[in-house]
């Protein structure tokens, strides 16, 4: 049985749901005080040849996480961490 193909019909909700951010730990170290995260973060975000999806501070040329998929898991490098803390 053929699966339905979905078509983009422009009707997206291009709300920001984000609840916690992924940063570069020494990004956040590094960043001046009168520079939000966003502001000074440099962050790229793209999907792997096996679907994983990796976040790359481009600024510290290190993997900042990736997100595996299939075993839902993170997978952080040992020097760049989420930067997340428990709230």
């Amino acid at each position: 049985m053929e699966q339905e193909q979905e078509v983009c019909d422009g009707n997206h909700n291009l709300d920001n749901y984000i609840y916690r951010f992924i940063h570069c730990t020494l990004c956040i170290r590094e960043k001046p005080q009168n520079l939000s995260p966003r502001d000074y973060v440099h962050n790229e975000v793209g999907i792997l040849e096996n679907g994983d999806i990796q976040v790359w501070c481009i600024r510290h040329e290190k993997n900042v996480v990736i997100f595996d998929m299939q075993n839902k898991e993170l997978l952080f490098d040992p020097d760049v961490d989420c930067g997340c803390e428990d709230e």
